[in-house]
Parts: structure tokens; C-alpha cells; sequence
């Protein structure tokens, strides 16, 4: 998934990330991420983000399905938010 949106809404995108794929252990908030994410649940996915740009690439030979359906849920609730 990539989007491009107005930068006004990246604390929204920030939010929607923090809620659906944080486990209190980090945060996306304020960060400018390039680079693969490991979640508690081993779930492994690449993601850039900077002001107005989001990027998620999921390799789904080294995910569970449960991971896929779950991240393409995320990258679907994203559209929402930058509308």
C-alpha cells in the first residue's frame, strides 16, 4: 500500500497505526520510519512514513495469513482516515 495524503493528516494516520498495530510497546507518533517492523507477534513488514506518505509492504511467504488479513484491514482503515 502507499498513499499520499495532505501532511495535515498524518497525526490521524499516526493515531490509526498506534491503535491497530501497537502493543503499547512503541509508537508511531512523530517518527520518520524507513525500515522493517517486528511486532510482539512476530508479524515482520516494511514501512516508510514521513509527513503525507505512507508505504507498507508485507512479504506474505514470511507472514501468517491472519497477519495479511489483519495488515490489509490497517491499510483499508487508512483510506478512511485520510479522507
Amino acid at each position: 500500500m502507499t498513499a499520499k495524503f495532505n501532511p495535515d493528516k498524518t497525526a490521524a494516520v499516526e493515531r490509526w497505526l498506534d491503535q491497530e498495530l501497537s502493543a503499547g510497546d512503541m509508537s508511531f507518533a512523530n517518527t520518520e520510519i524507513d525500515g522493517n517492523i517486528t511486532l510482539n507477534d512476530k508479524s515482520v513488514f516494511y514501512i516508510k512514513k514521513s509527513p503525507g506518505f505512507l508505504n507498507i509492504k508485507l512479504d506474505k511467504e514470511k507472514n501468517s495469513e491472519a497477519t495479511y488479513k489483519k495488515l490489509r484491514s490497517v491499510c483499508e482503515g487508512i483510506n478512511d482516515v485520510v479522507r
